[in-house]
């Protein structure tokens, strides 16, 4: 019996085995991910420095105008299928090139620029147009895209909600309620605009990386805009007033509204949440620019280039009246069940260097993620806690204009053919009665021609009896003669 059971057990595995090694084995697993190619990179032929793959933020590798970086798989059979550059300074244009493929990136200057090698090659150079500086580049393989590489989409055309962040951090701190919702969740078309330009002045650039790692994990993926003023502290509106001065600012947030036309406007508390002069003037410059916005007297130059714009719906973060509460809490599906105030957790987490601040993300305390107040609004109150009540997003709207046209032209074209078999009817119908009375014509010309024929034969007979009835009669009386 134990013999037994050892030979089934045995034949068993013997039929298990042949099976696995009858079974395909695919070479790539359904969904894989993109994984990380062990590279090489030279510049000009000579070995790049080793700043170019350290992964760091802090640390650069410059190279001037000119310049071509070939980056190469070092393990025989890898082949690269992506670049993830990170730019020490928003780039210019640069040229990728492989096999015969040549292709202009740098177009919208994104800081971290991911770039496709459609195929896939063992080799891919960069040539630089301007000199640039690079904090580091990282090769994948082919695959699915892991979650922290950005790309990035240029900025919209039109905004649905159009944010106006004075620091990198404070759309998180701030707005932390507002990105993963209308951003993530709902899919719409989130413009951030931020008064504090860290490249300038000396500013800290490392915090230029880290507002768009927030942004990223926040949901948004239109690519931000930087105002031109630096990173300065003031204490008060008056201080930051003296700082910036107030036409300059208050030109260039009139500019972005007409520029992205947005269905609402935020931003920061009016007394600059915890007192930050500066906060308290991106606040009051924009809540005087969504009527300056409007008119093309003032800054007729931008009011040419992109027209006057009247923003529908105005939120203040904090602010006292018309306010509404955002759902932080609910699971949201485009974050894998996440909360708004969890993925707002883990975008601020990306702000490595303001990690030593007292600041943290909450939707209870009194710089809540959830709280805002509508100052101004062309489209009636809120009842819920929607932004987008009593509005249609820029997507919408495009939807329901193409099922308008749609629906036009299907009319025109059912209009078009039924005026089509109108015609071919109303032709068929000529043309019938143009026969009909062609056919009746000709039947009276042949009754005619047959009348005619029937007035001669009856003629001739006529005749014919004449000349008979003579002839009998000329005979009947030469009979009598005789």
């Amino acid at each position: 019996m134990h013999n037994q059971k050892c030979h089934l057990l045995q034949a068993g595995a013997a039929l298990l085995l042949g099976l696995v090694l009858l079974s395909p084995i695919p070479c790539k697993a359904a969904g894989q991910t993109a994984s990380p190619v062990v590279v090489t990179v030279t510049a000009d032929g000579q070995a790049a420095s080793g700043r170019i793959q350290d992964g760091s933020y802090s640390t650069t590798a410059s190279y001037p105008a000119g310049t071509t970086l070939t980056v190469s798989a070092k393990a025989e059979g890898d082949r690269i299928y992506g670049l993830y550059i990170v730019w020490a300074k928003n780039p210019g244009p640069w040229t990728l090139s492989y096999g015969e493929t040549q292709s202009p990136f740098g177009t919208h200057g994104f800081l971290h620029e991911y770039v496709p090698i459609e195929g896939g090659a063992e080799q891919v150079s960069l040539t630089l147009s301007q000199e640039e500086s690079i904090c580091y580049l990282k090769a994948y393989s082919s695959g699915a895209l892991p979650d922290d590489i950005q790309v990035w989409e240029p900025e919209c055309d039109r905004a649905d909600l159009l944010l106006f962040s004075t620091h990198a951090d404070d759309e998180i701190l701030f707005f932390g309620g507002v990105l993963p919702e209308y951003a993530g969740e709902r899919g719409l078309k989130v413009q951030l605009v931020y008064f504090s330009n860290y490249f300038l002045a000396g500013g800290d650039r490392t915090r230029e990386h880290e507002k768009l790692d927030g942004l990223w994990v926040a949901g948004v993926r239109q690519y931000p805009v930087n105002a031109p003023f630096p990173d300065y502290y003031s204490g008060s509106l008056a201080a930051a007033k003296e700082l910036f001065g107030w036409d300059e600012p208050l030109a260039y947030i009139t500019e972005q509204i007409r520029r992205f036309k947005p269905q609402v406007c935020i931003a920061q508390d009016t007394d600059g949440e915890y007192g930050h002069g500066t906060h308290m003037l991106t606040s009051a410059v924009m809540q005087e620019a969504v009527k300056t916005s409007m008119d093309p007297t003032f800054c007729p130059d931008s009011a040419e280039t992109y027209g006057v714009w009247d923003v529908p719906k105005t939120y203040i973060h904090l602010y006292g009246e018309n306010k509404i509460s955002l759902d932080c809490r609910k699971p949201l599906v485009a974050f894998g069940g996440q909360t708004a105030l969890e993925v707002a957790t883990a975008a601020y987490k990306k702000h490595v260097t303001q990690q030593w601040c007292w600041f943290y993300v909450s939707d209870t305390y009194e710089y809540s993620i959830a709280e805002y107040g509508m100052c101004r609004s062309t489209v009636g109150a809120d009842t819920g806690n929607d932004m987008m009540e009593h509005l249609l997003s820029y997507a919408e709207q495009d939807r329901r204009e193409a099922e308008r046209r749609a629906e036009e032209e299907r009319k025109a074209k059912e209009e078009a053919e039924r005026k089509a078999r109108e015609e071919a009817e109303r032709k068929a119908k000529e043309e019938a009665e143009r026969l009909a009375q062609e056919k009746a014509a000709q039947k009276a010309a042949e009754d005619a021609a047959t009348r005619q024929r029937l007035m001669l034969i009856l003629a001739a007979v006529l005749l014919a009896l004449g000349l008979l009835t003579a002839f009998v009669t000329r005979r009947s009386t030469r009979r009598k003669i005789r």
